[in-house]
Formats: C-alpha cells, structure tokens, sequence
C-alpha cells in the first residue's frame, strides 16, 4: 500500500509540474500575441508588416511644394516693363459754353501689360519642321498640323497640361485646346493639333502655350511657322520644365 501511495504521490507531482508549464506556456503565447497585435513591427514578430513605397509627389509648377519652402532660396525680382500711356485727344465735335467750344476727351481704352516673371516650362529644343509620315503614314501630303511633348525637372512625361493654339492660319481664327495624354503618336505626354488638309506658309501667325488646371500661363507663348513643303507639314515643339 505504501508502495502505491507514493507512486501516486510521484504522478500526482508530475502532472502538477506539467500542469504548471501548460499554464505557463499559455500565458507567454498570449502575452506574445498582444504585443505583436499592438506593435507589428517587434523583433520576435515572425511576419511583420512591409513598409509602404512612398509616394510620388509630381511637382505642381503653381504651387511651392514643402521641400523648397524648407530650402532658402534667393526671391527674383520681377521688372515690370513701364508701358507708354497715351495722352488723350481732344475731337473737333463737342459742346459750347459761352460760344466757346468745349472740346471733348475722348478715352483711350487700357492696353495688356505684357508678363515680365519666369515661367514653369520653356522650349526643351529648337522647333523642328519634319515629314508627317513619319507619325502619319496614310495621310501622305494631305495633313498639316502641329504636336509635341512636355517633360518634368526629371525628364519624365507630364500629363493633363492644358495646350492652347491659338492665332490665324489660311484666313481664319484658330484658337484651339488640348491636354498632354499618357498614350500618343508622339510618346507620353504627347499632344497634337490638326490645322488642315492641305500645307500652306504662313509666318508667326500661330502660337503655342501652356496653361494649368486653372488656365493660368505656366509657358510663354511660342511662336511657329508653317510650311507648303511636303516636308515640313508637322511642327514639333517639345517643352521642359525649368522650376
């Protein structure tokens, strides 16, 4: 009987100490469950959570971004160019006081004062006159018309800038917009205008510019001929951000 009760004695201890690390085993496993549940990124955490790529910032050019506002940079000053005003002009036909002419001032109506600042965008080369079955093979001779780029600081395509045309061409009015798309003949950011079936010259009668979202002037206008050469039927004219 002695014999037995102390075997008991044995089995009862080591199911206790089992009992006891059972417990002890559940408490570390929970206790690691919460702590990974409230901080992933802990050392003994066997999956942890990937960081996020930042994302990319495309420069507004209307806008100054957080970068250059930690960054001093010398302030340009912008020089107004002083435009002449006119002096009014007295007419011949008016009224009378006294049987003295009055003579009348006749107002002269305000002129544009022309942007002296600096641009966002300028011309990235020389403007290229070339042959439109390069990007246009079925049309041959019967097409005329004007296309280009636009690039970022980086080099890299921009789209969704507004392109305005604008001036006359073969006696009529051409005032004309477009958007940089990311798919085009021309490559990203491309764009392009039709000006007609048949090359015709014509001299700084046509400019291009570029607007943003608000149709703010974020370029100079750039002025371009055209040419009757078969040729020289497509105008490109490619323009880079400088700021």
């Amino acid at each position: 009987m002695q014999q037995e009760s102390s075997k008991t004695k044995i089995l009862d201890l080591f199911l206790n100490i089992f009992t006891g690390l059972i417990v002890v085993l559940i408490v570390v496993i929970v206790t690691l469950q919460v702590t990974i549940y409230l901080n992933p990124k802990v050392i003994f955490n066997p999956f942890p959570p990937y960081d996020l790529p930042e994302a990319l910032v495309i420069e507004n050019p209307t806008q100054s971004s957080e970068l250059l506002n930690l960054i001093p940079t010398a302030t340009p000053e912008i020089a107004m160019a002083p435009t002449e005003t006119q002096m009014p002009t007295a007419t011949e036909q008016g009224t009378f006081s006294n049987g003295t002419p009055v003579p009348e001032i006749t107002p002269v109506p305000p002129t544009e004062t022309p942007f002296s600042g600096y641009y966002a965008f300028v011309l990235q080369n020389d403007i290229n006159a070339i042959e439109s079955t390069l990007f246009k093979p079925n049309y041959g001779c019967n097409w005329i018309g004007v296309a280009g780029q636009v690039f970022d600081l980086q080099g890299r395509p921009v789209m969704g800038v507004r392109v305005w045309l604008r001036g006359t061409f073969n006696g009529e009015r051409v005032d004309l917009l477009s958007l940089t798309l990311e798919s085009s003949p021309y490559g990203p950011s491309g764009f392009e205008f039709a000006l007609g079936d048949t090359p015709l010259n014509s001299t700084g009668q046509l400019s291009i510019q570029l607007l943003d979202q608000a149709n703010i002037p974020i370029s100079d206008r750039v002025y371009f001929d055209t040419y009757e050469d078969c040729q020289q039927n497509l105008i490109l004219i490619n323009f880079k951000q400088i700021r």
